[in-house]
């Protein structure tokens, strides 16, 4: 049977006595037991689901972006959803952010294999879990940028920070956003600016 591989998984932990699958083989993985899951490298990834702070942030990010969105008929921002991400190297990952927004025209392009559409979102938002480091989320974000993610705001709730990733500085945040600063939707989601503060307001 297989094993625990070294080095240990970069974000969540791997799933012992589970070998090597698919992202389609992944879309039939039973997660019924209070863990959740995505495919790294072949290899599945188990991480605790989140709890009530992180589903209230998610709730402010409904109730500021998800709003603007939709009321700028842009779209809509997604809860918690997978997509199977095509890498530059031929494969494929199976990531699950916790928010995500493709713009219209990306999500009329996009195939779906499975239960998942192929492709990657325009935006990415991934909050911090108590147990996540920097160094895992940094692995995550790279992973999304190299799968074609546009921006990434990644919530750290003990520090109320957001950490700014785009393509044009792929292996470093380009920039860290305190509560005195604006959130701003930039290029992938026009005209959208939120105080920073407003996302930690529970």
């Amino acid at each position: 049977m297989a094993t625990n591989p070294k080095p240990q998984a970069p974000w969540g932990e791997y799933v012992p006595f589970v070998g090597y699958m698919t992202a389609e083989q992944f879309a039939f993985f039973p997660g019924d037991d209070g863990w959740n899951y995505e495919l790294h490298q072949g290899r599945l990834i188990a991480m605790p689901r989140p709890g009530k702070q992180h589903a209230k942030i998610q709730e402010r990010f409904f109730l500021t972006l998800g709003l603007y969105i939709r009321n700028n008929n842009l779209g809509s921002l997604d809860g918690t959803g997978c997509y199977n991400l095509p890498l530059p190297n031929n494969t494929e990952e199976v990531l699950c952010p916790d928010l995500s927004y493709v713009t219209p025209a990306r999500e009329a392009s996009m195939q779906i294999r499975g239960s998942y559409p192929v492709g990657a979102p325009d935006l990415v938002i991934e909050i911090a879990s108590p147990n996540d480091t920097h160094p895992a989320l940094t692995a995550k974000a790279i992973t999304y940028l190299q799968a074609s993610v546009q921006l990434i705001w990644i919530v750290w709730p003990n520090s109320q920070t957001i950490e700014l990733w785009q393509p044009t500085s792929p292996l470093k945040p380009t920039a860290t956003l305190r509560t005195s600063d604006m959130l701003d939707g930039l290029s992938i989601i026009p005209g959208f600016r939120c105080p920073v503060q407003d996302i930690f307001t529970l």
